[in-house]
């Protein structure tokens, strides 16, 4: 059970490293680009609302990814095949120059006409969003966005997982998909 009383610095991600990350998720590399420069991130999304179609990321304050979504208005979220583990270990480093894609030698897809962020090539899907909505929580910011355009790629159904602060795989499923109505 968590103290109430409060966290002390050496306690700072406490919360996070024992419950959070009990909250599995599908693995995204977000992607951004603006004034020349193209930069991209670890993350996970989830989406906000249906009609329209809507997701949240959350990209820490600092960052150039952040940077670049202010600076552009938009992202794009690129969800990893359990293949690509590789490439959510590198988006999440740091790296030199003005495109972290080619310094990394992530993979990108170009945008559609009219859209600049990067998505990943042999992802299971890429959604390209306009940000509707930025909310400062904590040390990251919450970026809602509207999907403007998107990319399936209905060969690649094994979206890469974070659970307990590592990476695995789907497994099995144990339902039929639903004709209508939730789980979407």
């Amino acid at each position: 059970m968590r103290d109430p009383g409060g966290e002390t610095e050496g306690h700072r991600y406490d919360v996070a490293r024992r419950v959070l990350s009990r909250i599995a998720h599908a693995v995204a590399i977000v992607g951004a680009a603006h004034g020349g420069e193209r930069s991209c991130a670890t993350g996970t999304t989830m989406y906000v609302s249906l009609a329209p179609a809507m997701i949240a990321i959350a990209e820490h304050t600092g960052s150039r990814t952040t940077r670049l979504i202010q600076g552009s208005g938009e992202f794009s979220v690129s969800l990893l095949h359990d293949s690509q583990q590789d490439l959510a270990v590198a988006a999440g480093k740091h790296a030199e120059g003005p495109d972290k894609l080619a310094t990394l030698r992530i993979p990108a897809v170009e945008a559609p006409q009219g859209l600049v962020a990067p998505g990943v090539a042999g992802s299971v899907a890429i959604l390209w969003c306009r940000v509707r909505e930025t909310i400062a929580t904590g040390d990251h910011l919450l970026f809602v966005g509207e999907v403007v355009a998107d990319r399936v790629d209905e060969h690649r159904r094994d979206p890469l997982l974070r659970y307990g602060r590592r990476y695995m795989r789907i497994g099995h499923w144990t339902s039929e998909e639903a004709p209508e109505g939730y789980p979407t």
